[in-house]
């Protein structure tokens, strides 16, 4: 149970839990500068088209126009930060260690920080995908959607060498059914580059993802690491030993982080939302009449949560359209709705198509 636990006899063994460590680095570079400011404006030339050449005349090359160019604006967004005190008489009233404050730092960053950079910049990614398949995955249809969405990718010409697919577990789980991944896979220990790597999938390094960091519904993503820029501009930790007003130690950490997909490289990213999400959802009434709240569990990251309230409601399918006739949860969730409807609330994608859903419950509101 959470909480403060002094006893006379604890075990001074603490039960840690083992995290993969970070995963997203292998598909990201540091190519942008960040240093001294917050937005960076990238440019973007464009290209000439060709003319037939005419052996006469003044413009025998074709009629010259300045070159166009487009400008990406890039501005850092994520600021998280986090502070704890470990108490002087707390540390001195459990066994040695069980409260060492390097120790609950390190566990911060393990359990906290790293899997929520992670989340975040997959979430980028999936969003800004130039190439999306909404394709529910089977052991029988697994390799084939992998192919296709690599193909999309070569077509656009993009590098071979160098590519990465950050795969949820249950579709690697799948993959390893397909008798076309067994045959067409081969991973000696010398090729493993990456942290989490599993395996190879048709040139692509294929690297483990626990399905809490990928985004709503998302089983794949395949990317080059040329494509996502992913600054860390501060990554800092702080111990304060018996700072004014504690006894003790006082734990302060910031990151300052985000993430972006350079508008001519998004066609070297593909998504594929083959997972359709569950939603838990609860509603209790408000004392307004006519409102209530919505509490909503489950994977929405990388999503926006929205809902639809009628007589009857019947749940999207994954790929749906929402770009009608949903509204967007509010923060609160609190919600105008008629007592006796129904209420289904559904996650989507940056292209608005559902990619997790809530079963229809009925409404609950204040009389």
């Amino acid at each position: 149970m959470s909480g403060i636990n002094l006893a006379a006899k604890y075990s001074d063994k603490v039960d840690e839990v083992i995290r993969a460590g970070a995963l997203s680095g292998a598909g990201t570079n540091n190519d942008v500068d960040f240093i001294g400011v917050k937005t960076v404006k990238v440019y973007s030339m464009e290209t000439a088209p060709l003319n037939d050449y005419t052996a006469s005349g003044s413009n025998r090359y074709g009629t010259p126009a300045e070159i166009e160019d487009n400008v990406q604006e890039m501005t850092l967004t994520q600021a998280k930060s986090f502070t704890f005190t470990i108490d002087k008489t707390n540390a001195l009233d459990t066994p040695a260690g069980v409260r060492d404050a390097g120790k609950a730092l390190r566990r911060q960053i393990d359990e906290r920080i790293i899997p929520e950079i992670d989340r975040y910049r997959f979430a980028v990614m999936s969003n800004k995908a130039g190439y999306k398949t909404y394709t529910a995955n089977t052991a029988a249809n697994a390799y084939t959607t992998f192919l296709r969405a690599n193909t999309e990718i070569t077509d656009n010409e993009f590098p071979l060498e160098g590519r990465v697919a950050f795969c949820a577990n249950p579709f690697i789980e799948l993959l390893k059914k397909s008798s076309e991944y067994t045959r067409n896979t081969d991973l000696a220990q010398d090729q493993i580059i990456f942290k989490g790597q599993v395996g190879i999938c048709d040139g692509v390094y294929i690297i483990a993802v626990p399905s809490s960091r990928m985004p709503a519904g998302v089983t794949f993503i395949i990317t080059h690491p040329m494509c996502a820029p992913a600054p860390v501009k501060i990554q800092d930790y702080k111990i304060h030993d018996d700072p004014p007003g504690i006894a003790g130690r006082l734990v302060e950490g910031l990151v300052y982080h985000d993430c972006f997909i350079f508008d001519r490289k998004k066609d070297g990213v593909a998504v594929n939302y083959g997972a359709f999400g569950t939603l838990n959802i609860s509603m209790t009434a408000e004392e307004t009449s006519g409102k209530g709240k919505v509490t909503v569990t489950g994977n929405s990251s990388g999503a926006t949560l929205v809902y639809k309230t009628a007589a009857s409601v019947t749940p999207p399918t994954l790929g749906t359209s929402l770009a009608s006739g949903w509204t967007a949860l509010p923060a609160d969730g609190v919600v105008s709705a008629t007592a006796t409807h129904q209420i289904v609330v559904a996650a989507m994608d940056a292209d608005k198509k559902a990619v997790a859903t809530s079963s229809a419950i009925t409404v609950e509101v204040g009389a």
